[in-house]
């Protein structure tokens, strides 16, 4: 039978996934994690993970607590470490602490882990509750916990459109669909994930540089989908490459001819700063998101943030790759035929054979519409 939990303790755990949301976006490839502890009733410790390499949650919390850990309770949003990484293990000072009870929202999905720590802790008489808040600790790290489980990305499609479904005109213009609110709140989410991923055209019509916050400029990865790496060396995004990273995906090449072209357009973005690394195309054209996802799995990415265009959202759509959807929809209607719709030809023939989502979510932002959605009939942690 489930262990009902009182108003109490969920409080207590709610603020610990408060604390953990601070650090969101800055620990990969740790999760974010919060912790709190509590004696007698009162909060006497806070502490979440700041970054890779940092003490974590339970750590802080702890030194935050000092004495008044004795014979506390300490709540934490994930199941603390038993294993050396960066850090020693958060096992043996909960002990040494003197902390009574533990109460953890979630095991750790790292088959490091998975378990392995509420058992040390409970080996040396300390209690260890699971299952406070799971839901929530594990939408917190949805992308951790699918990497864990699955050694692939996890993968968010960021798309803003008119109410009739359009992002940009027949020649591309999509400036401005959505409003300033809703961009600035697209920076900031977007910043939370380790990859960004755009295609060719969006960087030729828009010339973004796609830098996100300072503080994660040296590990973001900037990708960009270019089959012909026909990109050109002056574009914005460029200017920074020798500083913060930047990787091309292209075709590899059939043919001498070919190859030796794609071969000098390679070289001249790797002079730049570049990184280029060829993948397989798709049957009905366009690169393989799979060979895309797959090399970034391999970087121990975790987290993708796709945002366009339609024929980028389309394959990764069309694969079956799309974790998630943030849908900002812009009160506007820009109709015409040429102009350019969120997503093209998926093989619908009928409405049954649509692409399902729940909705998840539902947010005013700015004056837009912000709509949060997981595949229909996934399976969601």
């Amino acid at each position: 039978m489930a262990r009902r939990w009182t108003e109490s303790e969920r409080m207590l755990m709610r603020e610990a996934l408060n604390l953990a949301r601070l650090g969101a976006g800055a620990t990969y490839p740790n999760p974010a994690v919060g912790a709190v502890v509590v004696r007698r009733g009162r909060v006497v410790g806070r502490g979440f993970h700041r970054g890779w390499g940092l003490p974590h949650a339970e750590i802080e919390a702890l030194r935050d607590a000092g004495k008044a850990s004795r014979d506390a309770d300490l709540y934490i949003t994930l199941e603390p470490c038993c294993h050396y990484g960066k850090t020693p293990p958060c096992t043996g000072a909960i002990v040494g602490s003197g902390v009574k009870r533990v109460f953890a929202a979630m095991l750790d999905p790292n088959p490091l882990v998975d378990g392995k720590g509420a058992a040390a802790l409970r080996r040396a008489g300390i209690p260890v509750a699971v299952g406070l808040e799971a839901k929530a600790a594990a939408r917190l790290n949805e992308a951790y916990v699918k990497y864990m489980r699955t050694g692939r990305p996890f993968v968010t499609l960021k798309v803003a459109q008119t109410l009739d479904g359009k992002i940009a005109t027949a020649d591309g213009n999509a400036r401005w669909i959505t409003s300033e609110a809703s961009r600035r709140l697209v920076r900031r989410l977007r910043a939370g994930a380790q990859a960004l991923v755009v295609g060719q055209r969006t960087v030729k019509i828009d010339d973004p540089t796609l830098l996100c916050h300072p503080r994660r400029r040296h590990d973001y990865l900037r990708c960009v989908l270019d089959s012909e790496l026909a990109t050109s060396p002056g574009a914005r995004i460029l200017s920074t490459a020798k500083r913060y990273p930047v990787i091309f995906y292209c075709a590899q090449p059939q043919g001498r001819a070919r190859a030796a072209a794609l071969a000098w357009r390679m070289r001249r973005l790797e002079n730049l700063g570049a990184q280029v690394v060829p993948v397989r195309t798709a049957p009905g054209g366009g690169l393989r998101p799979e060979d895309v996802l797959a090399d970034l799995a391999v970087r121990r990415v975790m987290h993708v943030w796709v945002e366009g265009g339609s024929a980028v959202f389309t394959s990764f759509l069309k694969a079956g790759l799309v974790d998630k959807m943030l849908l900002f929809v812009a009160p506007k209607v820009m109709g015409g035929c040429n102009n350019l719709s969120s997503f093209g030809d998926l093989g619908v023939k009928r409405p049954a054979e649509c692409r399902g989502f729940s909705i998840d979510a539902v947010e005013a932002s700015g004056d837009d519409l912000l709509v949060t959605l997981y595949p229909g009939g996934a399976t969601r942690v």
